[in-house]
């Protein structure tokens, strides 16, 4: 089967979550056979074909007054253009048409979308290419991909601009023929306000990575660690974490912190105060992989309707059982008491108290690993893939019999 992916990045870009997904499916889908092809976005020195881990790579420059990746960096009075035009980018419709009318792909599979438009929908319509979206984050219905305000309150309704921007995406998404989303309760927002009304909708959840065998953590009688890791974001809930801390002076435990972002400083100042904290600021590759080797706990206290969290996968990896806010999709996969512990989003006392318990009870952190691993070991991307492959076929058997229907109907009324 000849697959499509179309998502705003792709490795090395990677700016959070979703490129890594996207990576780990097409890499996932080429391994099992398939012919893979990724459509992304570069900067216009960096635009063309691309060879990636062994999937083919085709990088658009931008069509917009900045690329995706360098949001970040650029200044705030620039953003509503830019997400004016990004509602329907209309070169990049004609660009996205042109590349699928000459690959001819049997599926195409969109994930963000941020400088490609949906217009990337409405050309693979035009196409006659049968059509499938993963929720990766709430960007269809939030313009700032989270749903909460700025003062980190959950948007239970959609404000005003938002509700207005998202009738336009709402009708685009009758292109989509399938949904796969990676935790109900994504697409369940997404289908209370009217998305993908003609979508078949499937749960395929995100597998844990393969990490190397590690042997079994030393009882040494230490502090109990624990590891914040990730974005350091206020609604990613680190500074619910460092009040969690500061709440329990005399718990034998200690934080590890590290990620890049706004709250960097925050955590920076709160290691210098209290010696039980340490801030490693970016990792990745080995640092990362021997923090999440050597810790006992990971905290994920987000703040937001989280998707998922690969973070908490790499950790059930790890065997490492996870102490997370109940929100979003966290509980789907958070079997609470065997792989983790829950608390209510924002609840920095009860955090705290759990921190404490776990710190005196090393040997319920122990009871958990077990589970954490056999979740892994059942919950791998290539089942993912297994799953995402029968998506497919589904979506293009249908698309197959409503053209055979369509045809038939053409050479009766041609009659």
């Amino acid at each position: 089967m000849k697959v499509c992916h179309v998502s705003n990045l792709y490795p090395p870009d990677v700016l959070g979550g979703a490129e890594t997904v996207v990576a780990r499916l097409a890499e996932g889908l080429q391994a099992a056979g398939q012919d893979v092809t990724v459509i992304a976005t570069a900067p216009r020195p960096r635009a063309g074909w691309d060879i990636v881990d062994g999937v083919r790579v085709r990088r658009l420059a931008p069509a917009n007054i900045y690329w995706a990746g360098e949001a970040s960096r650029r200044p705030a009075i620039l953003k509503p253009l830019w997400h004016l035009l990004d509602l329907w980018n209309p070169a990049m419709f004609q660009r996205l048409r042109a590349f699928l009318l000459a690959e001819k792909p049997d599926v195409v599979h969109t994930h963000n979308l941020g400088g490609l438009s949906v217009a990337a929908w409405s050309a693979t319509r035009a196409a006659g290419l049968p059509l499938v979206h993963t929720t990766h984050d709430h960007s269809l219905t939030c313009v700032r991909a989270v749903r909460m305000t700025p003062r980190r309150r959950v948007c239970e309704r959609q404000c005003a601009p938002c509700a207005v921007r998202g009738a336009w995406l709402r009708r685009l998404s009758r292109a989509v023929d399938a949904v796969a989303a990676p935790a109900r309760f994504v697409v369940e927002r997404h289908l209370e306000l009217g998305f993908f009304p003609r979508a078949q909708v499937g749960i395929v959840p995100w597998g844990a990575p393969p990490v190397a065998a590690a042997g079994a953590r030393p009882r040494d009688g230490g502090p109990v660690r624990f590891l914040f890791l990730g974005s350091l974001q206020p609604h990613k809930g680190v500074g619910i974490a460092l009040e969690a801390f500061r709440r329990t002076p005399d718990t034998r435990a200690l934080l590890d912190i590290a990620g890049a972002g706004a709250m960097s400083a925050a955590c920076r100042a709160a290691a210098a105060r209290d010696p039980r904290i340490r801030f490693h600021g970016f990792v990745t590759g080995p640092e990362k992989d021997r923090l999440l080797g050597s810790a006992d706990v990971l905290l994920f206290p987000s703040l937001c309707w989280e998707v998922v969290g690969l973070v908490m996968l790499e950790a059930f990896a790890h065997g490492m059982p996870v102490l997370a806010s109940r929100t979003g999709g966290i509980p789907e996969f958070v079997d609470e008491g065997r792989t983790g512990v829950l608390v209510e989003p924002g609840d920095a006392a009860a955090l705290a108290a759990q921190i404490a318990r776990l710190a005196d009870n090393r040997g319920s952190i122990e009871s958990m690993r077990e589970a954490c691993r056999a979740w892994a070991a059942r919950s791998t991307w290539t089942r993912t893939v297994d799953e995402l492959l029968d998506v497919y076929r589904a979506v293009v058997g249908r698309s197959n019999t409503r053209s055979r229907c369509e045809s038939v109907q053409k050479a009766g009324g041609s009659e």
